[in-house]
């Protein structure tokens, strides 16, 4: 089982934010990411420095706030 990583609100809405600019092919350069969510394994930075959600960040997302 995964351990679920506490977020504040803003953390949480940053992830939101990420699936939703990523869902819709939009960039996420404008999207301000915590050093805590990278830390934690939740978003990454692709090869053109666009920050993504990771597996991890994701699985984070569906088991809800």
């Amino acid at each position: 089982m995964t351990k679920k990583i506490q977020l504040n609100d803003e953390q949480w809405r940053t992830l939101e934010a990420l699936r939703e600019a990523l869902s819709k092919r939009r960039p996420t350069h404008s999207i301000k990411v915590s050093t805590r969510l990278r830390s934690n394994g939740l978003v990454t930075t692709d090869r053109e420095g666009t920050s993504v959600l990771t597996d991890q960040g994701l699985r984070r997302l569906n088991q809800g706030r």
